[in-house]
């Protein structure tokens, strides 16, 4: 009976051992390779490209109020030596619009010293003083960019000065490129600090349809590359082409229109 018993034992053994053998990882399917290959893979959202719309060369006329008073997100720079300056800053910031520096600057053939404006004949101290100055009187200004400034944007010392006194106040700094001989923007990236270039001049021709032709090509820019800016003048046919065409647009067209700081924190 034991020997019998016995061999029933290693009867089974044998069969159990059949039984592992069937059941090997090789002879298991791999269900987790053909259950994820049916399922497509998931597209990322395109991002919407955005535009930074800036208003520059305001501050000098009772007219100029009305671009604080739009209801787009528009950028406004204030020369800040004009006599509106300090009381369009405070209407733009009532308003919840941005406010920035434009600073007067040395443009080529002009060799003659101007109160208020930066200039390649600066010592450093006269240099900070008139920045110090503007600083002063816009005091809700996030950022700066140049006016005219041909000459001085291409000179390496005086924009050194600058962004060292940007970064110290943590603004951020636009090149309106006056000159294809700027080292600005070079400059305030070495500084480590936000900046951007303008791309494109919505009104070097103030009439309906260059206007229109250069929102067209700002459009293409963003697009190529996810973000563009655009500078502007307070020409009325700029203003009526922001207040009556600019919001229809920007919705036909599927682009973000932002303030420009908003602009810098998505293409550090």
């Amino acid at each position: 009976m034991r020997r019998n018993g016995a061999a029933n034992d290693q009867t089974r053994r044998g069969r159990f051992r059949g039984l592992s053998h069937d059941f090997s990882d090789h002879d298991i399917p791999a269900l987790a390779d053909t259950e994820t290959s049916s399922v497509p893979p998931v597209e990322e959202p395109k991002p919407v490209p955005r535009i930074a719309i800036v208003i520059d060369d305001l501050g000098h006329h009772q007219d100029h109020f009305a671009f604080a008073d739009l209801e787009l997100p528009v950028t406004l720079a204030i020369m800040p030596f004009t006599p509106k300056a300090e009381a369009l800053a405070e209407r733009a910031s009532e308003h919840g619009h941005e406010v920035m520096i434009h600073m007067p600057m040395q443009p080529e053939h002009h060799d003659r010293q101007q109160q208020g404006e930066l200039d390649r004949f600066d010592t450093k101290a006269q240099f900070i003083a008139t920045l110090s100055a503007a600083f002063s009187r816009l005091p809700q200004a996030r950022g700066l960019n140049n006016h005219q400034g041909s000459r001085l944007t291409a000179e390496q010392q005086p924009m050194q000065w600058l962004m060292q006194e940007l970064a110290a106040r943590q603004l951020y700094f636009l090149d309106s490129r006056t000159t294809t001989a700027t080292v600005a923007e070079a400059q305030a990236i070495e500084a480590g600090l936000s900046s951007a270039r303008r791309h494109v001049f919505l009104d070097n021709e103030p009439n309906p349809e260059a206007i229109l032709l250069e929102w067209q090509r700002l459009i293409t820019l963003a697009e190529q590359q996810g973000f563009a800016v655009a500078i502007g003048h307070p020409y009325p046919a700029t203003l009526e082409f922001l207040q009556t065409q600019l919001p229809a647009l920007a919705a036909q067209e599927s682009v973000q229109l932002v303030y420009l700081s908003e602009l810098l924190q998505t293409t550090k």
